[in-house]
């Protein structure tokens, strides 16, 4: 990547600008023009770094439920339970993992009841008792920023991000549905991607960006920017850390976690029969060496009982979660 790319990276990852011409307005702040920012993202995007630009809705605000979901599945069985999975549009991740829970993915749906019935189902279909349902009982941090200025990545801290708020769910006319359906597509890199939005639902443009600028202030859209495929863009090794914590040690466990810039999501989950972690720590390195001192230092720091680190083997699947698709 070029000096030009990174500082773009750096900037719309969460602040891709809500303005009629967004690619005019990041190239006032990068002493470029829009013409040369809207060619170089269209080259992050060729290069498959920029995976998507577009909106990152809260489940919660909408009105879904998610969970993260660990299955024990057998060699002979992994090819078609993936591609079932694979299958859900309420499933955006699915990963293989290095560890005896080898599938692990995202399910969020409109209902607890339909996200049991869905697990149950694949419990029977394929005869596997080690399923379960891990959803978050806590959050401490979800904050997927890759530093491409900083090439050092050594353990500079955020500021923890707690986030455990009563949620007031609101109810959606038609044509919020509908903006909601296009801002989970991805954003078309040209002067004026919002005003084509707003041409495909017919309505006007400074609706479209009033409206998510108020959804991003309500935290119904989390974050408005680009999604990145991380292995593409020089972060190697990345690993779910997982800790066995005691409760009373839980809130700061994962404060202290959530400080470090390498971990993008951690979360305070349920225990299982076989599986004993309560605290769960998504990290981000470059290199394996830097994950694994990365790892100790976290250790060190907030001593759990036991921990492990699941390598990701392979992505199955990656992509938005389909929000109000049941209603097409």
């Amino acid at each position: 990547m070029n000096d030009l790319q990174k500082q773009i990276l750096n900037i719309i990852q969460a602040d891709f600008p809500i303005e009629a011409r967004p690619f005019a307005k990041l190239a006032g702040g990068l002493d470029s023009s829009e013409t040369e920012i809207i060619r170089q993202t269209g080259l992050l995007k060729e290069q498959d770094i920029i995976r998507r630009i577009g909106a990152i809705f809260d489940s919660a605000h909408l009105g879904y439920v998610s969970t993260l979901v660990a299955g024990q599945v057998p060699a002979e069985k992994l090819d078609a339970f993936v591609s079932d999975v694979n299958s859900l549009p309420g499933v955006s991740h699915n990963y293989g993992r290095e560890h005896n829970y080898n599938v692990w993915f995202t399910l969020t749906m409109p209902s607890e009841r339909m996200i049991d019935e869905t697990i149950n189902r694949l419990r029977q279909t394929y005869s596997i008792s080690a399923i379960y349902s891990l959803p978050a009982e806590k959050l401490f941090k979800i904050k997927v920023q890759f530093d491409f200025i900083d090439q050092k990545q050594d353990n500079k801290f955020d500021v923890a991000a707690t986030h455990n708020k009563h949620i007031v769910r609101p109810s959606f006319s038609d044509l919020q549905i509908a903006l909601i359906r296009q801002l989970q597509e991805d954003l078309c890199v040209i002067p004026e991607p919002f005003k084509a939005i707003a041409e495909t639902i017919r309505i006007d443009v400074d609706t479209v960006l009033r409206q998510i600028k108020d959804w991003k202030g309500t935290g119904l859209i989390r974050r408005f920017g680009v999604s990145i495929r991380h292995q593409q863009a020089g972060f190697m090794a990345n690993g779910m850390a997982v800790f066995e914590i005691e409760p009373q040690q839980l809130d700061k466990a994962g404060s202290l976690l959530a400080q470090y810039r390498q971990v993008s999501h951690c979360y305070q989950r349920p225990t299982a029969p076989d599986w004993p972690y309560n605290l769960f720590a998504m990290t981000h390195c470059r290199t394996e060496q830097e994950l694994h001192q990365l790892i100790d230092e976290m250790v060190r720091r907030i001593r759990p009982q036991k921990y492990d680190v699941l390598s990701t083997i392979v992505e199955y699947k990656k992509t938005s979660v389909g929000y109000f698709t049941e209603q097409k």
